[in-house]
């Protein structure tokens, strides 16, 4: 038991995450157009018998999807179709070891002009000179969005802190999506274990103080099996979106990166390539960007 009751640990981060194809620098503005990713994660208190290491994850999320010609106006001419999408989530993460995570979670939200994407991108494109999209009339319509998600991850050491293998095995149920997805990661360079990794957004908690820092590149590829994705075939209940597209059962993901950090912050920037998601559409790729702000805490 800490004496007098003081521990100074990072208990709390705050991360904000920009995904685009613009930064691909090749003027493409198409498919999985924008996301912006807010989270604030924070180890809970728990009864002194627990041993289980917890993180609450709290996020915010906006995501919109384009065709590949934003300067089309008629249905017969877009290959994929205009989807805006906000939603809430709250999960929480459980690592019973150093090298397993179990995550699980709900999140809430909406597609349609009130996800707000249509605004922001016509906005976005009018402050920096940008001709502006031409068939958001055609976007698929609000609809309630509700997920349950959860996802297993097992690190593997092939050489202790320095080279590993990721297993990760994930799923959602809803109205928004649904699907199971495996992904496989393999990283290089200086590690800790999975639950205090920059990987599982785990450097928070007691003893991050005593954390060094860390920095690896990371490959990975992954493969989904999507049942429903309510950005390419609207609503299960309805059918009153303009615009729908017959979406891809199996699409696949090939990622490269590199994560930094210390006990304060983390940086990681990835590459993301995906096979279609639609039939009428193509491959897909863009850039992400992750900073993570991590708050000291005194108890």
């Amino acid at each position: 038991m800490p004496i007098l009751g003081q521990v100074d640990y990072r208990k709390s981060e705050f991360s904000f995450t920009t995904e685009n194809d613009v930064y691909l620098l090749n003027r493409d503005d198409e498919y999985y157009s924008n996301g912006f990713l807010f989270h604030y994660r924070y180890v809970p208190k728990k009864p002194d018998s627990l041993n289980t290491k917890e993180i609450i994850d709290i996020s915010l999320t906006h995501k919109f999807y384009t065709p590949d010609d934003l300067f089309y106006n008629e249905i017969s001419e877009l290959d994929r179709p205009y989807a805006g999408l906000l939603y809430a989530g709250i999960s929480k993460s459980m690592f019973k070891n150093d090298n397993s995570r179990f995550k699980y979670g709900l999140e809430l939200g909406t597609t349609g002009k009130a996800s707000g994407a249509e605004a922001l991108q016509k906005w976005y494109h009018n402050a920096v000179g940008f001709k502006q999209p031409r068939g958001w009339q055609h976007q698929i319509r609000t609809a309630l969005v509700l997920n349950a998600t959860a996802e297993y991850s097992r690190q593997f050491s092939l050489v202790p802190k320095s080279m590993d293998f990721i297993s990760s095995s994930s799923a959602s149920l809803g109205t928004g999506h649904t699907n199971i997805a495996q992904n496989f990661d393999f990283r290089m360079g200086i590690l800790n274990v999975l639950n205090k990794s920059p990987f599982a957004n785990a450097m928070i908690g007691e003893n991050s103080q005593d954390l060094e820092r860390v920095g690896y590149v990371v490959f990975g590829y992954g493969v989904s099996y999507i049942f429903h994705d309510i950005t390419a075939s609207g609503s299960l209940f309805n059918n009153k979106s303009p615009h729908t597209e017959r979406q891809m059962p199996w699409v696949s993901t090939f990622r490269v990166g590199w994560a930094t950090g210390n006990e304060k912050a983390t940086f990681k920037i990835m590459f993301h390539w995906l096979s279609k998601d639609v039939q009428t559409a193509k491959n897909d790729a863009y850039i992400s960007f992750v900073f993570d702000f991590r708050l000291k805490n005194k108890d």
